[in-house]
């Protein structure tokens, strides 16, 4: 996959900027705070309809001004293209059209451009908390399988509405519940498939982590990612029963009618998808208490390696890689291998303060362009 062209117009403190892509390496220079980020943002809004960075849709919009529009053009690795643009104006609802007809739902676009992200934010995913983690691996899904995608969807509307009931209702006789057991059904139906799918995908996701973080780093590190889940005490990514989806539908009915009183007490869910971990180790030891600074970006960058070679082995499309920042802080092993893995990725969009690293990625597929104030100051290839 790869984006051919894209228009900002009044998205952050772009008031009208187009960038006729390459199809290698985008090398994006300039100074802090002059756009250079929402310009990898405004590709992801395309790609997954709303920002990357949790901002909703008026906090994008530029100030003083009452409507943005992004368009773009991408092109698959069959070579087919498709015109994309995303709209919107303050008091109305955004609007997604793909080739000029308008997006019903906006779930039918996640997966058709598919990226691989990498900000400062994204920090979060090993050092924060267990939503941050459990919101990499919905993505990473939902990017791949548009029937992940639709379980979440639902999951998440049946979490709300049984949240709502808990909480109407909180210090009631628990047998004054019975409103619960239709969406306890819906529950356990979409919480299963999820936590299915994710011990699926850790199987085959825990090797290509392990072999993205080999290359690297020399020392002898052995990344890990394991499951830790509220329904099943059989956690991990080897267990053969807890992967069995009628399995998992069984522990989630028995834990849901025994966590029932303590729910009604606090007036929520207690168990499911919804608060389930992801546990990242090195060596064994979990990298939230034992791994260095480096280590944490380290690890970080391999997800996102790793992440890569997932996506584009189930949607047999090369996805597109963008990086805010990242180079600034790696020493210099650990920058040489993350562009020798550039070099064979596919289109990259990359932010930099300064040009040296231009000097390293230059080639006949890269462009570099210079961003200052929302402009785009000119460009060299």
């Amino acid at each position: 996959m790869k984006l051919q062209f894209i228009r900002l117009r009044n998205f952050r403190n772009h008031a009208d900027t187009e960038i006729n892509c390459a199809h290698g390496c985008n090398l994006l220079v300039g100074d802090n705070g002059q756009g250079k980020t929402n310009l990898l943002e405004a590709i992801a809004y395309l790609s997954l309809t709303k920002s990357v960075l949790g901002s909703n849709d008026s906090t994008v919009l530029s100030i003083g001004k009452d409507f943005f529009e992004i368009e773009g053009r991408f092109q698959s690795d069959a070579g087919i293209e498709t015109d994309v643009r995303a709209a919107y104006s303050m008091g109305e609802e955004k609007s997604i059209t793909l080739n000029r007809e308008r997006v019903e739902r906006f779930s039918d676009v996640i997966g058709l451009f598919p990226i691989v992200t990498l900000f400062p934010e994204h920090h979060a995913i090993t050092l924060g908390a267990p939503a941050d983690r459990r919101k990499f691996i919905d993505l990473v899904l939902s990017q791949a399988s548009k029937s992940y995608l639709f379980d979440l969807i639902e999951y998440r509307r049946v979490l709300r509405q049984r949240n709502r009931i808990l909480q109407d209702q909180r210090g009631t006789r628990s047998d004054s519940l019975s409103s619960l057991d239709a969406w306890d059904e819906g529950l356990i139906r979409h919480g299963s498939r999820i936590v299915s799918a994710r011990l699926e995908f850790l199987e085959s996701f825990d090797a290509r982590l392990r072999q993205a973080y080999e290359q690297l780093v020399e020392e002898p590190e052995v990344p890990g990612i394991h499951y830790v889940s509220t329904i099943s005490e059989n956690s991990g990514t080897t267990d053969e029963n807890g992967r069995e989806k009628e399995q998992i539908d069984r522990l989630f009915r028995i834990v849901l009618r025994e966590t029932k009183g303590d729910e009604n007490r606090v007036g929520m869910t207690l168990v499911g998808p919804h608060r389930d971990e992801l546990s990242f180790t090195l060596n064994g030891l979990d990298i939230r208490k034992y791994a260095s600074q480096g280590q944490h970006k380290t690890f970080l960058i391999a997800l996102k390696a790793a992440e890569f070679a997932y996506l584009k082995e189930r949607r047999t499309e090369t996805p597109m890689m963008l990086l805010d920042d990242v180079f600034g802080e790696l020493d210099d092993i650990r920058t040489r291998c993350l562009l020798q893995f550039l070099s064979t990725a596919g289109q990259a969009f990359i932010t930099a303060a300064t040009e040296a690293l231009f000097n390293t990625i230059a080639g006949e597929n890269c462009r570099r362009f210079t961003v200052a104030h929302g402009t785009l100051l000119y460009e060299k290839v």
